[in-house]
């Protein structure tokens, strides 16, 4: 086999068994230490529209999906290794479903993708290593003639964003956090769903987790600077081309008040050139992911930042509702927080996974 194509072979998941990945991250006391690690599991669990046959987890003490993330109702089964998956299942894909620190994939995971791919699976990876810079799991992939599906890995050729996106005149959703890794994939969900009830709507997937969602996409983060806002200018094109939806939703990466991740979310801006924005905040985050020098900024504030930052600035684009992740809160906390900020903003603002609003009429009149 080629090992160019290898390396980066495109697998289409339709009419696939998947099995999700996620070493020992996806239980609950996995989760009150490192809550965001396991996030591309979830959201791929939430969304994903082809076959999920079961999550591998070696220390989740529960038996369903369902007993660990609350408002996935599809059962599904977790397994303590792929061997065991692999026995019960008619799985062929194994996808990585952790976020970890860094992007580098925990080096425990190698012989376990080795014994996949010597057992006819295909991997689809995102991480910001990718798996075939780790000998093992090229060679083994090259001598099993198995695909590895990079999604990190962008186009080798892009173009500079120049505002083309303006030019579409339809409804273009950008939500944005108050941090990274705060929700903003899920808010963007949420809220397409709400709209597709109405409209044709279009995601347009920016990460790792998204693109592993919907088949396709660019890794914003991992393209060159030069060339980051344009991938989202040219991903908006292109679908405007290949399907005309009536509004478009844009997955947010990162924040502009996040000293590590702040360039991203400005790409996410230029490129997009959104008509709305949607701010997503989780209440009980006090202090800026990895970096606990910094607070997490006031929402006024950001809501302030983000809307100084569009371009064309005669857009005069507005955050027009925030989304909250009260992930840890009790109900009535959670109902309190979304009334204060409410109050406070005089922005609509709810948890769309606890307490559900279709704010599709923000967007479309």
């Amino acid at each position: 086999m080629d090992s160019n194509a290898l390396i980066n072979e495109h697998i289409d998941l339709k009419n696939k068994k998947i099995l999700i990945y996620t070493g020992d991250s996806f239980g609950l006391n996995a989760r009150k230490t490192m809550p965001s690690r396991p996030k591309t599991a979830d959201g791929i669990l939430r969304y994903a529209k082809y076959d999920i046959v079961g999550v591998v987890d070696s220390s989740c003490e529960k038996t369903y999906v369902s007993e660990i993330v609350k408002d996935i109702k599809k059962k599904i089964p977790i397994f303590k290794t792929i061997e065991d998956a692999n026995s019960n299942t008619s799985a062929n894909i194994l996808m990585i479903g952790i976020a970890p620190k860094g992007g580098k994939m925990p080096k425990n995971f190698i012989d376990n993708l080795v014994w996949a791919l010597e057992n006819n699976f295909d991997l689809v990876s995102g991480m910001h290593v990718p798996l075939y810079s780790y000998p093992k799991i090229f060679e083994t992939a090259k001598q099993n003639s198995r695909k590895i599906w990079e999604t990190r890995i962008p186009p080798a050729e892009l173009p500079i964003a120049s505002c083309e996106a303006y030019k579409i005149k339809k409804p273009i959703v950008l939500t944005i956090g108050t941090d990274a890794a705060i929700g903003k994939l899920t808010a963007t969900y949420e809220l397409a769903k709400m709209a597709s009830k109405k409209y044709n709507t279009c995601i347009i997937p920016t990460g790792q987790t998204s693109i592993m969602i919907e088949g396709w996409g660019i890794a914003v983060d991992k393209c060159e600077g030069d060339f980051m806002a344009g991938s989202v200018e040219k991903m908006i094109l292109e679908k405007e081309k290949q399907e005309n939806p009536d509004i478009y939703f844009i997955e947010g990466q990162g924040s502009l008040s996040h000293p590590a991740f702040s360039t991203t979310a400005i790409a996410l801006i230029h490129g997009s050139c959104p008509t709305h924005l949607v701010l997503v905040h989780r209440p009980l985050r006090k202090r800026i992911t990895g970096c606990s020098l910094l607070p997490v900024p006031d929402i006024k504030t950001v809501i302030e930042l983000a809307e100084k930052t569009v371009v064309p600035s005669f857009l005069n684009t507005k955050v027009v509702a925030i989304s909250l992740n009260t992930n840890g809160m009790t109900d009535q906390e959670a109902k309190s927080i979304i009334a204060d900020i409410k109050e406070k903003t005089g922005l609509p603002t709810t948890d769309q996974i606890r307490f559900p609003e279709d704010w599709t009429n923000l967007f479309i009149r």
